[in-house]
């Protein structure tokens, strides 16, 4: 799908195509390795724009996202995705990459999210930053930056949990891990207003979205 995706990318104004191409291409690699999704609790998703929060033990997470999350929304993610061949295209063109070895750098991501929620936009982000090496499927700290970008535009904080997806499909780092078709369960959890709160306030906001988050989790 990669020429229509580099087509449709060529422009801003095709956006809304690419990410329902990206929806169609993920459900295809889904059809084609037998994983069934199941989806709990997904009237709790509110009107958007909304920051998706999610734990991140698998790359088979990215693709589930473009399932479950149903209105266009962008990705936050590590500025190295801009090095790998042809994923780098959305990074580039689509979502947006966040370089945290450049203070100067990941403060600009942090305002490109502003201007996209205030588009319309939600934004999902694995607020630990990145899947880790060892101890998955417990999670790390997470980072603060989905909850200065939502309290700075007022926006819900959406916890969800991909609570076997690690089971499902192992990450690089495990190359004898699991990886099988079987049903992807995804929790959604009740959005977190950030109305009224300031930075002062985001301690408590990420101690209740990893609270929650974690819960879901499959052991």
């Amino acid at each position: 799908m990669f020429p229509l995706f580099y087509f449709l990318l060529k422009t801003d104004k095709r956006i809304h195509q690419a990410f329902k191409l990206k929806r169609i291409w993920a459900k295809l690699l889904l059809l084609f390795t037998g994983i069934l999704v199941v989806q709990k609790n997904k009237e709790l998703l509110p009107k958007s724009p909304f920051v998706v929060c999610a734990n991140h033990a698998s790359y088979l997470d990215i693709v589930l996202m473009f399932i479950v999350i149903p209105n266009t929304f962008l990705f936050l993610g590590k500025a190295e995705l801009l090095k790998w061949p042809i994923i780098k295209i959305f990074f580039r063109n689509m979502d947006i990459p966040v370089d945290r070895s450049n203070g100067m750098k990941a403060k600009r991501s942090i305002e490109l999210t502003k201007e996209a929620v205030q588009k319309g936009f939600s934004i999902a982000i694995f607020p630990e930053g990145l899947i880790p090496s060892e101890g998955i499927p417990k999670m790390k700290p997470f980072k603060r930056g989905a909850f200065v970008l939502a309290v700075s535009q007022q926006v819900d904080l959406v916890p969800v949990t991909f609570a076997n997806n690690w089971k499902l499909f192992a990450t690089e780092s495990d190359l004898f891990g699991p990886g099988s078709p079987g049903i992807a369960k995804v929790i959604f959890h009740s959005p977190i207003s950030t109305k009224g709160k300031t930075e002062k306030d985001i301690p408590e906001l990420v101690k209740e979205t990893f609270s929650k988050i974690e819960k879901g989790i499959s052991y």
